[in-house]
């Protein structure tokens, strides 16, 4: 291991010391070879020198791993098992067009919330009372159409427990504003506030306390729900954490409906065009 690092240090001073472009292969497997280039652009801009050490030290390892991985993979799987191309086009299709949709969203004065829709959301979401003890949960959350193309991507991400931060923020780029979605990990929410929002019951959390990822089908959408922690605490309703996270949550809505009258109108405008046709289906 000291070898090894000692080269790294080698390398890594050579790359960065230089004006001249040095290529070293920093290590290789299965007739593959991985040059310093192609690491030293994923080392992000402000890392030190140490901590760009111990990146190329695990992206060496990740890289060996994942190279390993895949000659044994094509080793086992037949050609059928192996080809994912199906899947593929559909999920860059789904990228292409989220990145679409998050461009033409991109200004937020489009979603301004005035202080009327905040109170009427607040007063429609809260019970009007505030016991001595109130129930409370963090949570993360993604509300899919049922036919989402990218269900399954997005559960497996949400319910990972080993890179959270990693997950989230594919999460992030996989929803864009096309999908309506809480991935905060830090806020509390108060259940009953949350509950008018989202199809659980924090009562049922209690009794099932490892029931805490839930995939639930409510009218003609799916619900994702990751249930972080819960617990009572006694302390006054925050009514500027509510009215933040109240916010956030209109936005969302707004973004979600904007986006589905978008799509709606260029779907008819295609048909009106004759770029799109629907034909009888006959069974």
């Amino acid at each position: 291991m000291r070898k090894y690092l000692s080269f790294l240090v080698l390398v890594l001073a050579l790359a960065t010391g230089c004006n001249q472009h040095i290529d070293s292969v920093v290590a290789e497997a299965f007739h593959k070879k991985l040059y310093l280039s192609e690491v030293m652009n994923k080392i992000p801009f402000s890392a030190s020198k140490e901590d760009s050490l111990l990146f190329i030290e695990q992206y060496v390892d990740e890289w060996i791993l994942q190279q390993t991985l895949m000659a044994q993979a094509k080793k086992k799987l037949s050609q059928k098992e192996q080809d994912f191309s199906s899947q593929i086009a559909q999920y860059q299709d789904q990228l292409r067009i989220n990145a679409y949709f998050q461009k033409i969203s991109s200004n937020a004065d489009f979603f301004n919330v005035t202080k009327e829709e905040l109170d009427n959301f607040l007063k429609e979401t809260t019970t009007g009372e505030t016991p001595e003890y109130r129930d409370m949960v963090r949570l993360n959350y993604v509300k899919l159409s049922y036919s989402s193309k990218l269900y399954r991507k997005i559960k497996t991400l949400l319910f990972d427990d080993t890179d959270r931060a990693k997950s989230l923020a594919e999460i992030e780029l996989l929803c864009a504003d096309t999908i309506e979605y809480f991935l905060d990990c830090e806020h509390w929410f108060y259940a009953d506030f949350m509950e008018k929002e989202l199809p659980f019951s924090f009562a049922d959390l209690t009794k099932k306390g490892e029931q805490d990822k839930l995939d639930i089908v409510q009218n003609g959408s799916r619900y994702l729900i990751f249930i972080l922690d819960k617990k009572q605490q006694q302390q006054p309703q925050n009514v500027i954490e509510d009215k933040k996270v109240a916010k956030s949550l209109i936005q969302q809505q707004k973004r979600a409906a904007f986006i589905t009258n978008h799509q709606d109108s260029l779907v008819n405008k295609a048909i009106m065009e004759r770029k799109a046709v629907r034909y009888q289906v006959q069974y």
